[in-house]
């Protein structure tokens, strides 16, 4: 058996190179995705096929390609568990494009392997479609496109400028035809990116509360969702609580959703000067939705449920656009009775410290408002502290949070003042979702990530209803004025020593931070204009421009006669009789005969360099020499398998003596 088949085609190191690099910037953003050894395999692969371009080297045969599959897929099949799945299937396409590029050595294979690249780019989207990594697969997509022109203008392809134009001029050509299909082209509810997305909430959002909870998702940066507000009446950060969820059950620091109580009739129950929101969230796998205390109603795709929370009827997997009223100010004066039975439970395990704690607020405060905010201030008092690493809590957490620690993060106060309010009788519930946010004052917007979490309580008071309580405002108010980022930094810089930033670095500083907001502002219209384009925005902009009543089989054709349109222009004027080339030999070529014409011998459409040349040397029978050189140097640019170098020719035409003008 032949390990190595017969020697390469005349394929030319430099497209090839060129190629290997498009493939690997196009594989890049899948390498976390796939087998470390995979992505090994993959960089040996290209750096051998360039190996194997030397003169007399040989490829692989067919059955040392075979063999490679099979331990390939083996290996694949070994590392997964399986063949199925999207890394398993990432790692198999990997593998099949470096054992296409080993074997790559005609004008076929080489489209095919370009092919193969530009599937590969497209597959960087399924996984995020941020406008950081659509302009990072389009300039994938001007590389490989300029490896496949430099490859099939042969030899004669000095440099990658050229071809790089040319890819930039196609690809700006096609975008018409991009933007055309983006508008009309039929969409489906369900994106393919959909498959991608894990089946958990990615939001970070959870039917339960323990301790640590909320701080391990306040140590992330994803972005959850982005709002603006379209009236203009954003409310003060310190007040921007985005509702998510409910809990009902609670057992001293460890709360959950608990059954499903009656929903409250929204119309008449909230009032104060209403706050439009339009969010953009990013998918999450279940059915969080979010909206400033507190959302007034539902809208198409959701549902109001039990305490004023948000939820889509479907399972979020894509990114989601809607706008959500909400009130800040509560009205309701009716507790339903599942719902007092519920938020009256106390825990199961109250140590006779707490008990006697809560007693005591009770004997010295008979109203509720005033004992709510007795066991606020008992918090500032004390000095609990406010931290992301208050350590693991036992089976008596309450007791060991309020009198021996003394330390934790939002979700610990919140967790134990609902369990103190339900001991001193007074109804209450525990509030999870996000605060504040960090606000482009560029774009008007806010981002929300996940490090903005946050958990507060809610206690139901006679002839009030609910009323929102963070205890957070008594151990760490910066945490809500400032978001948690800022409260850490300063937090940290107050604790440190050393010289204050210079002037020069603070400026620096300052320009980065502009040109953060700017791209934020840019990122947040590539969310809105074009990711949240979806089936509904499609039929209202069919309705804008008057194609609202069409069929779309009508609206297909209209698209495809366009497009046959829009090819045929761009036809005619390549075809154009004297188009000039827009290389650089050709616009020596044609300086040089429009220096001729001048002098009164102007070049016909049909004549080829050398016979023009022959015609102009008898012309001008004293620079028959440098001119007869031009023609055949420029003839030989565009047709001999072995062409002179560029610079002769350039040189030549600049040399060209000034002729007589007529």
């Amino acid at each position: 058996m032949k390990l190595f088949r017969r020697p390469l085609s005349a394929i030319a190191t430099a497209p090839l190179a060129t190629v290997a690099v498009g493939l690997g910037l196009a594989a890049a953003p899948l390498f976390g995705r796939v087998a470390p050894w995979v992505v090994a395999l993959f960089f040996i692969a290209c750096g051998a096929r360039l190996l194997m371009n030397r003169p007399g080297a040989r490829l692989p045969s067919l059955p040392v390609k075979v063999l490679l599959f099979g331990l390939g897929t083996g290996g694949i099949a070994l590392t997964y568990g399986t063949a199925l799945g999207i890394e398993p299937g990432l790692s198999i396409l990997l593998l099949l494009v470096s054992l296409k590029l080993l074997e790559t050595n005609t004008v076929r294979d080489f489209q095919v392997i370009a092919l193969l690249g530009f599937f590969l780019a497209l597959c960087d989207l399924f996984f995020t479609q941020a406008l950081s990594i659509w302009l990072y697969v389009a300039a994938v997509f001007v590389l490989l496109a300029t490896a496949l022109i430099r490859f099939h203008r042969g030899p004669g392809a000095r440099s990658l400028r050229g071809s790089a134009r040319t890819a930039g001029v196609l690809l700006i050509q096609a975008l018409p035809i991009v933007i055309l299909l983006f508008l009309f082209f039929p969409r489906a509810r369900y994106q393919f990116m959909a498959l991608t997305q894990p089946l958990t909430g990615g939001s970070g959002m959870s039917d339960s509360l323990s301790p640590g909870s909320i701080a391990s998702l306040a140590l992330g940066k994803d972005l959850v969702f982005r709002a603006d507000f379209p009236d203009g009446n954003a409310p003060s950060m310190s007040i921007m609580y985005w509702r998510a969820g409910v809990l009902w059950r609670g057992d001293g620091l460890t709360w959950v959703r608990g059954p499903r109580l009656s929903t409250e009739r929204r119309l008449g129950q909230l009032g104060g000067a209403t706050i439009r929101q339009r969010i953009i969230l990013q998918p999450h796998g279940a059915r969080w939705l979010f909206a400033l205390d507190r959302p007034a109603g539902d809208f198409r795709g959701a549902s109001l449920t039990s305490g004023g929370v948000l939820q889509s009827d479907r399972l979020i997997f894509k990114r989601v656009q809607y706008e959500v009223i909400s009130r800040p100010e509560n009205r309701e004066a009716s507790l339903p009775a599942d719902q007092r039975l519920e938020t009256t439970r106390k825990p199961t395990r109250i140590s006779p410290h707490v008990q006697t704690l809560v007693n005591g607020w009770r004997a010295a405060h008979p109203d509720d408002s005033d004992l709510v905010n007795a066991a606020l201030y008992h918090f500032r008092a004390e000095r609990f502290i406010y931290t992301l690493e208050p350590g693991t809590y036992g089976p008596d957490a309450l007791h060991e949070f309020l009198f021996e620690r003394r330390a934790g993060f939002c979700e610990h106060y919140a967790a134990a003042f609902a369990s103190l309010m339900r001991i001193a009788g007074i109804p209450s519930r525990v509030v999870i979702g996000y605060h504040g946010g960090e606000f482009n004052a560029r774009g008007k917007f806010v981002n929300v990530s996940q490090s903005d979490a946050h958990a507060w309580c809610e206690v139901w008071l006679k002839d009030e209803g609910w009323r929102r309580v963070d205890p957070t405002e008594m151990i760490a108010p910066d945490r809500l004025t400032s978001g948690l980022a800022s409260y850490l930094e300063n937090h940290a810089a107050a604790n440190a020593t050393g010289a204050p930033p210079s002037a020069a670095r603070t400026g620096l500083r300052e320009l980065g931070n502009e040109a953060l907001l700017a791209w934020d502002s840019l990122n947040y219209q590539w969310d809105l204009r074009v990711l949240a384009f979806d089936e509904e925005g499609q039929q209202a902009l069919f309705a804008t421009i008057g194609v609202g009543n069409l069929r779309w089989l009508e609206i297909l054709t209209w698209v495809a006669v366009f497009i046959a349109l829009f090819l045929g222009i761009i036809g005619l004027w390549l075809r154009r009789a004297g188009r000039v080339p827009r290389d650089s030999d050709g616009r020596a070529y044609a300086r040089f005969c429009r220096t001729l014409a001048a002098a009164g011998l102007p070049r016909e459409p049909w004549e080829g360099p050398r016979h023009f040349g022959e015609r102009a040397a008898s012309h001008f029978a004293s620079h028959a020499a440098v001119i007869r050189e031009i023609a055949d140097l420029y003839a030989r640019l565009r047709y001999s398998p072995a062409p002179p170098p560029a610079g002769d020719f350039l040189r030549a035409v600049r040399g060209l003596p000034r002729l007589p003008v007529p």
